[in-house]
């Protein structure tokens, strides 16, 4: 979803999941891939909740863009953004504005958001793409915000199956390089997901802790080890 916002230039997508679903870990994955080529331009705003206003988010959106807010007034600063957003278009840039915790925007700063959805390309695609990664609570302030919602794609995020979880084990060993034997057997891996019900967080926190202990015992990782790393995390 994310990739088809901005490739297809359709300027506001919605990333909604449970607390420690992925949604920041997402997010960062994308802007450190698109940071990493040339044609994007990347603003991240890491806490909604720090820019109660329209004022102050637009100060906050100029300078995560590397610069300097000059507008005293809320126009004058929107003048400057626009005039970002136009000599990135000249320019061949694609600017994208990445928000965090987006529930915690009020429904009137979301219609003030779709303001910015209003400068486009002469071919008639946003000249900004924003990504908004939010908590489920986001769903009940949309609808204070009709003319933005209208306007977003979005996409939940949902907890991880049984097989999920295993390839994300088995990916995040793989990438430590830690070896070869996968450490977890397959009932430890059953029990790790029904502990957890899938939630990325809680699983990558408790494999982890149970990494060390199998590691110190020198032993793979068993259902008991995955009982008794659970008592010491709260779940």
């Amino acid at each position: 979803m994310c990739g088809h916002v901005i490739q297809n230039r359709e300027g506001a997508g919605l990333i909604v999941g449970e607390q420690g679903t992925g949604k920041t870990t997402i997010m960062r994955r994308i802007s450190s891939l698109m940071r990493s080529l040339p044609e994007y331009q990347v603003a991240i705003v890491e806490t909604a909740e720090h820019s109660p206003t329209f004022f102050q988010l637009v100060k906050e959106i100029v300078e995560s863009f590397g610069h300097e807010c000059t507008g005293r007034d809320t126009q004058t600063r929107v003048d400057q953004l626009k005039h970002f957003l136009v000599d990135s278009h000249r320019n061949k840039k694609i600017p994208v504005l990445l928000i965090d915790e987006a529930q915690q925007l009020p429904s009137k700063l979301m219609e003030s958001l779709r303001g910015l959805l209003n400068f486009e390309t002469p071919q008639g695609g946003k000249m900004l793409q924003i990504l908004l990664f939010a908590m489920p609570s986001i769903n009940r302030r949309l609808p204070y915000a009709p003319s933005f919602r209208n306007r977003l794609i979005k996409t939940e995020l949902e907890k991880m199956s049984r097989n999920d979880v295993e390839k994300m084990l088995r990916w995040r060993f793989q990438q430590a390089g830690e070896g070869n034997a996968f450490p977890f057997t397959k009932e430890a891996t059953d029990a790790l997901f029904e502990l957890t019900k899938g939630n990325p967080r809680t699983v990558c926190g408790i494999a982890q802790m149970a990494l060390e202990l199998s590691a110190a015992r020198e032993q793979p990782i068993t259902p008991v080890i995955i009982e008794q790393v659970s008592e010491r995390r709260y779940v």
